[in-house]
């Protein structure tokens, strides 16, 4: 079958009617998120069979809408299309790998030609940006401002006099509180599947794991030490393992040998499983993933679960899991990010499904001015607990990028993320046992400025630096330990053990102007959603008063309940004080080592974060 070009012409115009997506649409990163291209679709991909050879596409995108009819491919006339997808469609697929044969690659892209899929019970369409997906192909990298936090138990406000001759008027503090002192038993449900890692041959089964998502593709250079220091780390919040994200990348299989041999070294155990990047490899590729998963199944710190090897995935749906397993030579307990569809939940190849959508906005790529939801757990959870499969949550804490025309994988906006870690903390508490697994976006993934790891390691510069270097995100560990032990405890509320508080911020105000030199020529997409607040999070077991002096704007001090409160005060520019005094006796107190400036970052607009703890001596 083959499309004439009035067809064609006429398909691209009705598309995005059709299947309610916008005239432009977000292309996958090698760093987790979606690069965007501000321009109209000017090349179409369809299902398999659809177009032959001779039609030029771009990188992988996911268009909304399917037929269910088994083995349906697109037609030539696009009003057939329309009719169709819009009267028998009964689920949402998204296909992210590109599918046809005799596909030719963008000019000047340097990544394979794509290789063909196999047809699953559903047709589908997927469109396609002309533009190649950039970091694919950059083979030397890696892969009005209103303040609006969760209001769990009530907000308690605080309102005091601006500085003289403060523009601000009155400075309100919004704090909201939650959790308190937990004391729950770890629990072992006899339903959970039952996982058997590192630890396995030394102590009983594990039913709650947390996870990071960790980018090989950057560490070319990573020693084994470096492993050990980060999985040590990670080890000391309570994070169970790493899910060890790769591409088609050289030196893939030496990293993963030298990070298998350092779990090994880690007090206690550290769990490891791979997490095939389908963004480089090919769906049709069983081979290739069989191939790298015989030689780190056995490994002594490679995860297991129900007895079988835990394996992962950012994206790749279509990938046939079953046929994988048989390569390997023994059953996978497979946990990909595909998108939640029934048929795909009660694939005998998957043990569960993995989700990506961190952040607010995250599906369409599109930021919004919204918290966090937990619709799209609900969605996962609404396919796999009736199929008895397992659903693996995604926590992140900010999302911001700035890739500008000085590479060609440009991407400039920011999700409003400002209260994320600890809202999606809570979603994460409320869901309770329904969750077995959770997996932190990410550990060092600097583009997209969503690392809690250090940022001072062996690692490719992609241009990240920029925004990334000198801006700590450690102390978002430190947030999240009462958080990680709550949700294996499971307990509905952190359990804290110390007092402390953690404070981050932008590093200068909204109003500074630079689109003369910085990078992008713009600020950020979405940056009309964020305030310019200091965000303090503030945990006690028996509550106290915290002094947040921000810049030259007068010092604000508030009283804090037992649990959780976040405090918000308006940004000042100069340094940042903190000082916390507990109910039950001692204090703590600190200064950032970043100031807030009126000026932009080292010349361009910087939306990331810095981040900071003092804890009570």
């Amino acid at each position: 079958m083959h499309f004439s070009t009035s067809a064609l012409a006429l398909l691209l115009a009705t598309l995005p009617s059709a299947f309610g997506q916008p005239a432009t649409h977000p292309r996958r990163s090698r760093h987790g998120q979606y690069a965007r291209d501000d321009v109209p679709i000017d090349k179409i991909v369809t299902g398999v069979n659809a177009i032959q050879s001779g039609v030029g596409v771009a990188r992988d995108l996911a268009v909304q809408g399917a037929t269910n009819v088994v083995g349906q491919a697109l037609v030539a006339d696009p009003t057939d299309v329309v009719t169709t997808t819009t009267t028998t469609t009964t689920e949402t697929v998204y296909v992210t790998q590109t599918v046809t044969q005799g596909v030719v690659a963008p000019t000047g892209s340097a990544s394979p030609a794509p290789s063909p899929l196999t047809s699953s019970s559903s047709a589908f369409v997927q469109a396609l940006s002309s533009s190649s997906n950039p970091i694919d192909t950059f083979v030397s990298s890696a892969s009005s401002d209103g303040v609006a936090p969760s209001d769990i138990n009530g907000p308690v406000s605080l309102t005091s006099s601006a500085p003289a001759g403060s523009d601000l008027g009155s400075i309100t503090t919004k704090s909201t509180s939650t959790g308190g002192i937990a004391s729950a038993p770890t629990t072992v449900s006899s339903s959970a599947p039952q996982s058997t890692g590192s630890t396995s041959s030394s102590s009983s089964s594990k039913s709650k794991l947390v996870f990071a998502h960790f980018m090989v593709g950057i560490v070319s250079t990573y020693v084994e030490s470096d492993w050990a220091n980060d999985m040590n780390l990670a080890k000391s919040k309570g994070i169970d393992g790493f899910a060890l994200n790769i591409g088609t990348d050289s030196y893939s299989e030496a990293q993963l040998d030298l990070a298998y041999s350092a779990a090994a070294s880690v007090n206690g155990g550290f769990d490891l499983f791979i997490s095939f990047d389908f963004n480089w490899y090919q769906i049709s590729d069983v081979s290739g993933v069989a191939q790298m998963l015989k030689k780190y199944v056995n490994k002594p710190n490679q995860l297991r679960v129900d007895g079988k090897p835990f394996v992962s995935s950012f994206i790749g749906d279509g990938f046939d899991w079953s046929a994988a397993a048989q390569q390997v030579g023994e059953p996978l307990y497979a946990v990909p990010f595909f998108q939640p569809a029934g048929d795909v939940a009660n694939n005998a190849g998957l043990s569960g499904l993995f989700s990506w959508a961190a952040w607010p906005g995250q599906l369409d790529n599109v930021p919004v001015n919204a918290s966090m939801s937990d619709s799209r757990d609900l969605e996962y959870l609404a396919v796999t607990q009736p199929a008895g499969k397992t659903y693996m949550a995604p926590v992140s804490t900010w999302f911001s990028t700035h890739f500008g025309q000085e590479v060609s994988y440009s991407k400039n906006w920011v999700f409003k993320s400002e209260t994320l870690w600890k809202d999606r903390w809570e979603q994460i508490l409320s869901l309770g046992d329904k969750l077995d697994f959770l997996e932190i976006v990410t550990w060092n993934d600097y583009g997209e400025s969503h690392y809690i790891g250090p940022y001072d390691t062996p690692h490719t510069d992609d241009g990240s630096s920029k925004w990334a270097k000198d801006l700590d995100h450690t102390a978002m560990l430190d947030f999240a330990v009462p958080y990680i032990k709550a949700f294996k405890a499971g307990s509905p509320t952190p359990i804290i053990d110390q007092d402390t508080l953690t404070y981050w911020y932008r590093p200068h105000l909204k109003s500074a102007q630079c689109d003369g030199t910085d990078i992008c020529g713009s600020k950020p997409t979405g940056n009309e959603y964020v305030s310019d607040t200091i965000f303090v999070a503030v945990m006690t077991k028996s509550g106290g008063t915290v002094t947040v002096t921000s810049g030259s704007n007068a010092p604000v001090t508030q009283d804090v309940a037992a649990g959780v409160q976040m405090v918000e005060v308006p940004m000042g520019v100069g340094k940042q004080q903190f000082e916390l005094k507990s109910t039950g006796g001692g204090s703590g107190s600190g200064s950032s080592t970043v100031d807030i400036s009126s000026d932009c970052w080292n010349g361009i607009y910087n939306f990331n974060f810095h981040s900071g703890t003092v804890t009570v001596q």
